[in-house]
């Protein structure tokens, strides 16, 4: 079987979110002590001096600039980064399911699973107690390449929390699915013959 992820892949996410999170603390730290060294100056005026002006107006910019630039990079970057470092844990340790089924197609569409940005794999299984083809979606990792999936071919796969992290063609194009367009022209037909023989 063909696996998605690897040990390197989580040690770089994890190397990659501790990087982003010294960049942050470097920045704040660096913040701080702006901040810190121009309260200390401002406390060293004189009451009612002119130049008390200057380290507020510095102060509040910076702050600014701080408030409105560092929170969205923390709250974009690195949080994308901490889930997908927590979902690589959850990959290497997590309890997985074996299951083998009909491939459909892909599903490119903005899907999100746990915050992340998946690519759907539709598959269709049988139901025995339903006697009727039902739909199954597992998710892919769009930083991966795509597996090479043809609608029809049977595919053994493992998932953790619904993404695939092994897979396995075992047969291709092992099943040949109706066009669903060639099914409304069919009932299309019906209705007219329906309505002639009226």
């Amino acid at each position: 079987m063909i696996s998605v992820y690897t040990d390197a892949d989580y040690l770089s996410a994890c190397k990659q979110k501790q990087r982003i999170f010294y960049v942050f603390m470097g920045i704040t730290l660096a913040y701080l002590a702006f901040c810190i060294g121009w309260l200390i100056y401002h406390m060293s005026l004189p009451y009612a001096d002119s130049r008390q002006t200057l380290p507020r107006v510095l102060v509040y910019v910076v702050s600014a600039v701080y408030i409105a630039l560092i929170f969205p990079f923390m709250a974009i970057k690195y949080s994308r980064v901490r889930r997908y470092c927590k979902m690589l844990g959850y990959v290497s340790e997590g309890l997985k399911i074996e299951e083998k089924n009909y491939f459909y197609s892909f599903r490119e569409k903005s899907l999100q699973k746990d915050n992340i940005d998946v690519v759907g794999c539709v598959f269709e299984t049988w139901s025995k107690k339903k006697q009727e083809w039902l739909e199954r979606e597992a998710y892919f990792d769009p930083e991966k390449p795509l597996p090479e999936f043809e609608s029809g071919d049977l595919v053994k796969y493992i998932t953790q929390s619904n993404f695939i992290v092994q897979y396995e063609i075992v047969e291709r194009h092992a099943l040949e699915f109706e066009e669903e367009e060639d099914d409304e022209e069919y009932e299309e037909e019906n209705v007219e013959e329906g309505e002639n023989n009226e």
